[in-house]
């Protein structure tokens, strides 16, 4: 198997430069290791370190893209077992926004919650989660085992809210919810 190794170096100041490389490396899901950051190589991975390379430069830095080929059997074990590992606790993290949003759309239908600006907030929070697995899946370059576990997960949470929006259009439609409605609206015109 083939790797990219990626190294640079940049001026200490300003180190907004330093973070901006940071989170452009870890949003490709590298991983930060003695020397370098590691990648399987792929062209798209290849292309995009390019780029980052260029960056690297522009900022006044210097970049090397290397392309690793001797390692040892243990060595790339022990580095897929890395990989894995990072994506299993970016996975976890997930699991817990993926609880969080459940345990909201349960207590506003225990509350009767059932408004358009409340759908909005909790469609924005699966929206939010989706994004964040459909990336987490980008990086997740040997299918981490919590990967379908999440999948569920975001099945039940997407579930959920469907039946939360379907209950807040029956009840808003039948004038069931205080201060919306049909009924609400009558009652205004009336005086009441």
């Amino acid at each position: 198997m083939e790797w990219l190794l990626f190294t640079y170096w940049l001026p200490p100041e300003p180190s907004r430069k330093r973070v901006f490389l940071w989170r452009r490396l870890k949003k490709l899901g590298a991983l930060s290791g003695e020397g370098g950051w590691l990648l399987p190589k792929t062209d798209p991975l290849t292309k995009q370190l390019d780029e980052i390379t260029r960056s690297v430069e522009e900022m006044g830095g210097k970049g090397n893209l290397y392309i690793a080929t001797h390692f040892s059997e243990a060595q790339e074990q022990r580095a897929i077992a890395e990989f894995q590992a990072s994506r299993g606790q970016e996975y976890a993290e997930i699991m817990k926004e993926c609880r969080k949003a459940s345990q909201h759309i349960a207590r506003e239908s225990q509350e009767q919650q059932f408004t358009y600006e409340e759908v909005e907030e909790l469609e924005g929070d699966a929206e939010k989660i989706r994004r964040w697995f459909s990336q987490a899946k980008e990086r997740d370059f040997w299918g981490a085992p919590a990967m379908n576990e999440v999948e569920k997960a975001i099945a039940d949470v997407e579930l959920a809210l469907a039946e939360f929006v379907q209950e807040t259009y029956q009840k808003l439609q039948e004038g069931k919810v205080l201060g919306n409605g049909p009924s609400s609206l009558a009652r205004k015109e009336k005086g009441a």
